[in-house]
C-alpha cells in the first residue's frame, strides 16, 4: 500500500494534511525549474532582440506577473489540496476538463520536449568530450527521457531530493559564467549592451518572459497543494518567480549579449568550462524535466482515471520524447507563443471563479455532483484565447503583452457574466 501510494501520490484526491511541506521545500522545487536552462534560452531570446536596459525591464515585469499569478493559482492548491487538473474540473466542468487537462499537459510535457531536447544536446556534446567519439543527440534524447520517466515516477518526494542536488550546483555554474563574461567590462558597457538580432518590443519582451513560465504559474496546484498553508505558497512563489526566474533570463541576456550566442551549451564551452560544466548542464535539465513530466501527468490523471498515475507519467514521456525528437527545442519562440495563447486565460478564470464566487463548492463531496460544462468559465477561457491569439498575430494590443491580456479579458469575461447572471455556479 505504501509504494502505491507513493506512486500516485495523491493525484486524483486531496492531499492530507499530515503530508503538507513548509514554503522552502515548495521554493526549491519552483526555483529548481527556474533555475534551468530552459530560463537561459528565454532570457537569450530576450537578449537577442532588446537591449540590455529593456531586457531587464521585461525580464523583472514577466516575472513579477509570474509571481502574482503563481500566488493566486497556488492558493487555490493550498486550500483545497488538489491538483490544478482536479481544481479546473471545479472551474470548467467535469467534460470540459478533459479538454482542459489535455491543453495543460500538453504545455508540461512540451517543455519537457524542450528541455529534453538540450538535454540530448549537452549529452552528445559530453560524451564527444569524455571518449572522442560522435554520437547521436537522438540517442541521447531517447536514453535521457526514459532516465526521466523513471525518476518522476515518484512524484513530489523524488523532485524535494533532486532539486536539492542540482539547484546549488547549477546556480554555482551560471553565476561563475555570468562572472567570467562580465570581467573586464564596466557597469556602462554592460547598461548599455544590446542584442544583435531583430528588434522586438518591450511588451512582446513581457510576453515571452511570462510565457516561459506561465505554463508553471498556471499548473501552481500540482506543487501548491502539498504547502501547509497560503502563506507558505506565497514566499515560496516571490522566492522562486520574482527573483531566481527573472535573475536567470538577465543571465541569459547578458551571456547572449556578451558572446553572441544565445544556445546554452555553445556558450559554456565558448567559456570553456568543459566536462564538468556539461555534467552539471545534465543534472539541471533532468531536475527540470521531473517537474514538467508530473505536471502533465497529473493533467493525465484526471481525464484517463482507469489509468493509474506511474503509466500515465510513462504514458506522457513518451510523447515528450517524440517532441523532443521532431524538433520542438528548434522552433522554441513559436511553442511559446501558443502556451502564450491558450494557458494563460485558464489562470484568469480559475481565480475569478474561486476567489469571487464559488470557493465554497472546490471541496471533494462535491464533486459527484458538478456540471459537466461550466459555459461561463469555458466562454471565457475561450474568448480570452482568441484575445491573446488577436493581439499576438495581428497589430491589435491592449498591455503589449498577449499573456497578459487573455488573462485580464478571460478573468473580466467571467466575472461580468457571473455578476450578471448570478446562476447556480458549479454544482446541480
Amino acid at each position: 500500500m505504501a509504494v502505491e501510494q507513493i506512486l500516485n501520490d495523491y493525484a486524483r484526491t486531496a492531499v492530507p494534511a499530515d503530508q503538507r511541506k513548509g514554503w522552502i521545500s515548495m521554493g526549491c522545487i519552483w526555483a529548481g525549474v527556474g533555475i534551468s536552462l530552459g530560463l537561459i534560452v528565454t532570457g537569450g531570446t530576450l537578449g537577442d532582440g532588446l537591449t540590455f536596459q529593456h531586457a531587464l525591464l521585461a525580464a523583472f515585469i514577466g516575472g513579477a506577473v509570474l509571481a502574482l499569478v503563481t500566488s493566486l493559482c497556488g492558493i487555490v492548491g493550498a486550500k483545497t489540496g488538489f491538483s490544478t487538473a482536479m481544481v479546473s474540473q471545479f472551474t470548467f466542468g467535469k467534460a470540459a476538463i478533459i479538454i482542459i487537462a489535455v491543453i495543460q499537459a500538453f504545455g508540461s510535457f512540451g517543455w519537457f520536449g524542450v528541455q529534453l531536447g538540450l538535454f540530448g544536446d549537452t549529452a552528445a556534446t559530453t560524451w564527444e568530450m569524455v571518449f572522442h567519439q560522435s554520437v547521436s543527440p537522438l540517442l541521447c534524447i531517447v536514453i535521457g527521457g526514459i532516465l526521466m520517466i523513471l525518476s518522476s515516477t515518484f512524484g513530489y518526494k523524488a523532485q524535494d531530493i533532486l532539486s536539492k542536488v542540482a539547484v546549488p550546483l547549477l546556480l554555482i555554474l551560471l553565476l561563475a559564467s555570468l562572472w567570467k563574461v562580465v570581467s573586464g567590462m564596466s557597469l556602462t558597457e554592460i547598461w548599455n549592451m544590446r542584442g544583435s538580432g531583430e528588434p522586438i518590443t518591450i511588451g512582446y519582451g513581457v510576453s515571452v518572459a511570462v510565457a516561459s513560465f506561465i505554463v508553471g504559474a498556471v499548473v501552481a496546484p500540482d506543487v501548491s497543494r502539498y504547502a501547509k498553508s497560503p502563506k507558505h505558497t506565497v514566499g515560496a512563489a516571490v522566492m522562486a518567480f520574482a527573483i531566481v526566474v527573472p535573475t536567470m533570463m538577465l543571465i541569459g541576456v547578458i551571456t547572449c549579449q556578451a558572446t553572441g550566442e544565445w544556445d546554452i551549451v555553445q556558450i559554456m564551452l565558448k567559456l570553456g568550462w568543459g566536462i564538468i560544466a556539461l555534467i552539471i548542464l545534465l543534472i539541471a535539465q533532468w531536475n527540470s524535466n521531473d517537474n514538467n513530466l508530473y505536471c502533465s501527468t497529473l493533467g493525465f490523471s484526471v481525464v484517463f482515471k482507469k489509468m493509474k498515475k506511474y503509466q500515465l507519467n510513462a504514458l506522457s514521456g513518451l510523447i515528450g520524447i517524440i517532441l523532443a525528437l521532431t524538433g520542438i527545442y528548434q522552433n522554441f519562440t513559436t511553442f511559446l507563443n501558443y502556451l502564450g495563447v491558450l494557458i494563460p486565460p485558464m489562470g484568469g478564470v480559475i481565480i475569478a471563479d474561486y476567489y469571487f464566487f464559488n470557493s465554497q463548492y472546490y471541496e471533494e463531496k462535491y464533486i459527484d455532483r458538478l456540471r459537466k460544462v461550466n459555459i461561463p468559465a469555458c466562454t471565457a477561457w475561450i474568448i480570452g484565447s482568441i484575445v491573446s491569439y488577436l493581439t499576438t498575430y495581428t497589430p491589435i494590443t491592449l498591455t503589449t503583452a498577449p499573456a497578459i491580456d487573455g488573462m485580464i479579458v478571460s478573468f473580466i469575461v467571467h466575472f461580468v457574466w457571473m455578476k450578471v447572471k448570478r446562476q447556480n455556479p458549479l454544482v446541480d
